[in-house]
């Protein structure tokens, strides 16, 4: 079976595909967990329950997405 070669700009929009699909799923995971929280918190917006749970602790990071985006323009070829 031969192996496809890929170029690094393929490379990385195959990850930036597989990327979005697993952050579209971790955020759906983690709105689920918020509606959860809205139920047993009334009156508590949803957006500060979210910040609590999870972006206070779970601190900012590098915009990894855009960051692939910059490189993948890099390797782009006319």
């Amino acid at each position: 079976m031969a192996r496809t070669i890929r170029t690094p700009a393929q490379r990385i929009d195959q990850m930036l595909r597989a990327y979005a699909e697993l952050n579209r799923e971790a955020h759906d995971l983690m709105d689920l967990h918020v509606a959860e929280l809205v139920a047993t918190h009334p009156g508590v917006p949803s957006g500060t329950l979210k910040q609590c749970e999870f972006t206070n602790r779970a601190g900012s990071t590098l915009n990894i997405p855009e960051a692939l985006r910059l490189l993948r323009k890099k390797f782009h070829t006319p």
